[in-house]
Order: C-alpha cells, then structure tokens, then sequence
C-alpha cells in the first residue's frame, strides 16, 4: 500500500501524517524537527515506487490503518527501514513488532541478505525493538538531527 489505487493514497496521507507528526513520534522520524507538510507526503506517496519506496501497514479488524512502515529497496544500497510509526493510542501492543518481522520476511523474500535501520540515539523504545529482533549496531553518524543527536545503523543479517 499504495500501489497504485488513489483511495489508498488518500486513505494513507492523514494517518501518516498524523503519525509522523505525534509530538512523541517527530523527534524520531524527523531530521529537521519540522513537522512534515501535507505536500510533500504526497509526493513521497506519488514517487514511492519509482524511489525504491514500499509502504506497509498494520490494520485492525474494520481495515482502519494502526501503523505505518516505510521501507527502501535498492539493488545496489540494500533494504532498509526507512521510517516505522505506531498511532500514539495503539502503541504497547507489538504493532511495531510486526511491521518489523514483516519487513525482514520480504527482504529476505527479494533476495536481500540483509536488512538495515537508522535509529537516533534517544528513540529507545525503536532501538530496544531492533536489538531484541536480531539487528545489530555496525556503525554511528554523529549530530545527524537538528538538536545534534547522533543516529546509530542497525542491521539484520539473514542466515
């Protein structure tokens, strides 16, 4: 989701944005601390495919979206986890958890062998979910937020 349906796109736009934007979800998901404009979310929704992007989400039993993951595939870069939010009302229930598992079910499904995530320093409960999933630290980026907070790239390696 969205593939290619517009009612998918539309349906997607407000819970990602509201999503992204939860004051407890923008420090983590955010470079900048800006919050995320309408527009361009409709870009990255536009563009997502021809950008390697796939967009993945948990849904609850009326259809109704409950978390949004974003991943990146790339030949050449690998699959990655390019972004993964809960709506704040439903997080504690391993929503995350799924998207999780279920990224690394399609990386290795596409032939990655390898799976990767950037995680800042002080997202704890993203980086707690990621080490007891199997990723490992394998490298640092000093001050890549705003506020100077570092990021740390995780990775999962397939057996």
């Amino acid at each position: 989701m969205p593939e290619s349906e517009a009612e998918e796109k539309l349906a997607l736009l407000p819970v990602l944005l509201k999503i992204w934007n939860a004051p407890e979800n923008l420090k983590y998901l955010s470079y900048t601390l800006i919050p995320f404009a309408s527009e361009l979310v409709q870009v990255w929704l536009e563009n997502h495919k021809r950008l390697g992007g796939r967009y993945f989400c948990a849904l609850d039993e009326q259809n109704s979206i409950l978390g949004i993951m974003i991943v990146k595939e790339d030949p050449l870069e690998g699959f990655e986890i390019y972004g993964l939010g809960v709506l704040p009302e439903h997080k504690g229930r391993g929503i995350g958890r799924m998207l999780v598992e279920q990224a690394a079910i399609v990386a290795e499904s596409h032939g990655f062998r390898d799976i990767k995530a950037l995680v800042f320093v002080d997202n704890t409960a993203m980086l707690c979910l990621l080490l007891t999933s199997g990723y490992m630290p394998v490298s640092m980026e000093h001050h890549k937020r705003s506020d100077g907070a570092d990021a740390i790239w995780l990775k999962k390696v397939f057996a």
